[in-house]
């Protein structure tokens, strides 16, 4: 993600993201390693789990982090330090749902894909060639150059 978004998380929950923390501790001193587009959806969980965040910390006496937020097989991860919390893992677990259904580049619909890598990109055109020239949807947001349409589709 780019570092005016990072920078905007950073801003909004400082406590969460340690961008300055222990490599060996937290993986958050790499930043968001997805693209821009997933930007929403991780914007509305940080939101949703504002009140759950400061129910944990009440009842645990733990302080809250985020240890790395990334792209892995196509969908987004997001982990953090309370994994035993049920009501936090669902809200995590429909953002990284939701993301298999959001072009990672631009934010808008779409579907998961295969072609050298796992991603989710935006439907297109049917009929257009991918960098291989194999004829595929592409993706359309002119940003990514992804294209072959994968067997999750």
């Amino acid at each position: 993600m780019n570092k005016a978004l990072e920078q905007k998380m950073v801003e909004r929950w400082p406590t969460w993201f340690k961008t300055e923390g222990d490599i060996r501790y937290t993986l958050m001193p790499r930043g968001f390693t997805h693209d821009d587009g997933w930007f929403d959806i991780l914007w509305w969980l940080c939101e949703d789990l504002e009140p759950l965040v400061a129910k944990f910390e009440q009842e645990t006496g733990s302080q809250f982090e985020v240890l790395q937020v990334k792209e892995k097989f196509g969908g987004l991860r997001f982990y953090v330090n309370c994994r035993r919390n049920e009501e936090i893992r669902q809200r995590i677990g429909i953002a990284a749902g939701e993301s298999f259904h959001t072009c990672e580049v631009c934010g808008q619909p779409g579907r998961l894909r295969e072609d050298r890598w796992i991603s989710v990109h935006r439907v297109g055109v049917e009929g257009r060639e991918n960098k291989s020239g194999q004829s595929a949807q592409a993706c359309g947001c002119g940003s990514c150059g992804f294209g072959q349409v994968g067997r999750w589709e």
